[in-house]
């Protein structure tokens, strides 16, 4: 690697830890942190709808990765040592940087999944919002 491929090694480190930490690393929470809260709540709630949630899982870590897929195979196919090497080492840095985030532990994922799978529940008779979509609840 010369000193003109620096630029290149940077750009691409930077590049490869954005979308590591864009799409990437929404996929690795997916599948490391909403998995076992998913089976936490049928446990808690055995009307928790498991089915659907698992269904959401699965998209959402296969379109991240398909897409993380797709931008590395193109950066691999057309870029320089430099690239792929800086590529690389930002999305290894990223990965890093988040690994504390995928645990199920973690308080922001379980604001998250709750907020993310509250149609999952079954609907409440104490919550009028949670009855009827468009009923008139105030």
């Amino acid at each position: 690697m010369s000193f003109n491929d620096l630029p290149f090694f940077f750009g691409s480190a930077a590049g490869g830890f954005v979308l590591m930490a864009a799409v990437g690393i929404q996929a690795a929470v997916a599948l490391f942190s909403s998995i076992p809260l998913t089976r936490r709540h049928k446990e808690t709630c055995p009307d928790f709808n498991t089915r659907a949630a698992f269904r959401r899982v699965a998209q959402v870590s296969s379109l991240s990765i398909i897409l993380c897929a797709v931008v590395t195979a193109l950066i691999i196919h057309f870029g320089s040592t430099a690239v792929i090497a800086g590529y690389g080492l930002g999305f290894i840095l990223a990965f890093a940087l988040n690994l504390k985030r995928m645990s199920p532990n973690d308080e922001q994922n379980q604001k998250s999944y709750e907020e993310s799978y509250a149609d999952c529940y079954p609907s409440s008779d104490a919550n009028p919002d949670d009855t009827a979509a468009g009923g008139s609840g105030s």
